[in-house]
């Protein structure tokens, strides 16, 4: 199997776990917030997608994929002060639309999914991008198309665990182990 394939797999593999942690769910188990922690199955979901569909935008396109949230206007101090007062506020990232439903958003991951291997199986994994400006980046750093699949492969798995743990205090299901 060739690297792009291998890829191309692990990612599809974690992201089924990640939908498999919504099987059975209701729509309002899905919302539900079943621990101290504000996620949600389905916010998880929508996170997932987005943030699949736009790092590998970045992976084609380069930093000009983050333009609406990295601009060269951002005022980081700012940004970080306002968030270290207002530790409450909820993150659009993870707000769900009502239009947002269960098969809405699994079919999104899916979809989202299907992109991220046709982009992958298509572009040179050695091809990289500088990355945006922002605190969290560390400054004049380029990622390769390699190394935001392998990205991507951690964001994926980490949110499948936190579904799961979601999940488990929902209705005892585990879909992790």
């Amino acid at each position: 199997m060739s690297e792009i394939e291998e890829l191309v797999e692990t990612l599809a593999r974690h992201r089924g776990f990640l939908l498999q942690t919504a099987e059975g769910l209701s729509e309002e188990q899905a919302r539900s917030r079943s621990t101290v922690s504000k996620l949600t199955v389905a916010a998880l979901l929508k996170h997932v997608a987005d943030t699949e569909e736009q790092w590998m935008h970045f992976a084609v396109e380069g930093a000009n994929a983050f333009q609406q949230v990295y601009n060269e206007d951002v005022d980081w101090d700012r940004v970080e002060a306002k968030s270290a007062e207002s530790a409450d506020l909820e993150d659009p990232r993870f707000v769900l639309e009502e239009s947002e439903t269960l098969p809405v958003l699994r079919e999104r991951v899916l979809a989202v999914g299907r992109t991220t291997a046709e982009i992958l199986r298509t572009a040179d994994l050695d091809s990289t991008h500088p990355l945006p400006e922002a605190p969290w980046f560390e400054p004049g750093v380029s990622w390769s198309v390699r190394r935001v699949a392998i990205h991507m492969l951690a964001e994926i798995s980490q949110h499948a665990g936190h579904a799961d743990i979601i999940r488990e205090e929902i209705d005892g299901q585990r879909t992790m182990g």
